[in-house]
């Protein structure tokens, strides 16, 4: 029982220490820190998306042009991952889908057959990506592509190729440089799976997170600690 008494007055010391010493209003390199952090979680919760595996719209699905064609939709970028793997399942080549994506809205997508059954070909070069992108105002490019597997129960394709690696940072550094996001996913069997995130500066910019921290900051001592307190947890 003693014990548990100088155990229990110890922890209330720390908390107090604690409580005392982060009433002060944070500095700079704390709001930066912190401006980073919150920056970091909404990204995170704008890119996500439905797990689940959808079924394909069987008409859309045999009309998919495999030279290559725009197609006008209107979906929700969380359920989109799962409509785009729905379209590749049972694909015995690789085919791309390219999503421009604006307020979490896919409305425009670009769709084509690859030239064989191992590597992906998008016949949408970066410059015309970029300029769909400005004259309609996109904030993200999602790229999906399927690995044919010919032995589900021994393969495991839902891993990138090096190519497919390489790809995407090339893709990014463009697209980047153009104000335009860039998300890119292996699809097989009905699900699909990110391998590559690239978000540009000036998607949900961190001054204005910088600008929402310094409106908070030194109002008053308790929320100088409210802020300390999710800053460091």
């Amino acid at each position: 029982m003693e014990m548990n008494y100088y155990i229990i007055i110890f922890l209330i010391s720390i908390i107090l220490i604690f409580v005392l010493t982060h009433l002060r209003p944070l500095n700079t390199i704390e709001i930066e820190y912190m401006s980073k952090k919150r920056r970091k979680k909404s990204i995170r919760i704008y890119f996500t998306f439905n797990k689940y595996e959808f079924g394909a719209n069987s008409q859309f699905k045999k009309s998919m042009n495999s030279s290559g064609k725009f197609y006008q939709i209107q979906e929700d970028l969380f359920d989109f991952p799962s409509i785009a793997a729905a379209l590749l399942k049972y694909k015995k080549h690789e085919w791309v889908i390219v999503a421009f994506e604006k307020n979490r809205l896919i409305d425009l997508i670009w769709i084509n057959k690859g030239e064989n059954k191992s590597s992906v070909h998008i016949k949408l070069n970066t410059e015309n990506m970029i300029h769909h992108s400005k004259i309609n105002e996109y904030s993200s490019i999602l790229i999906f592509h399927n690995h044919p597997n010919s032995n589900p129960s021994y393969y495991d394709c839902t891993k990138p190729s090096e190519q497919d690696i390489k790809l995407a940072y090339e893709y990014s550094n463009e697209l980047n440089h153009n104000d335009c996001n860039l998300l890119e996913f292996v699809c097989e069997r009905g699900k699909h799976y990110e391998y590559f995130s690239s978000v540009s500066d000036n998607f949900l910019p961190l001054i204005n997170f910088e600008m929402d921290i310094e409106n908070l900051n030194n109002i008053s001592k308790y929320q100088n600690l409210k802020l300390h307190c999710e800053r460091i947890f």
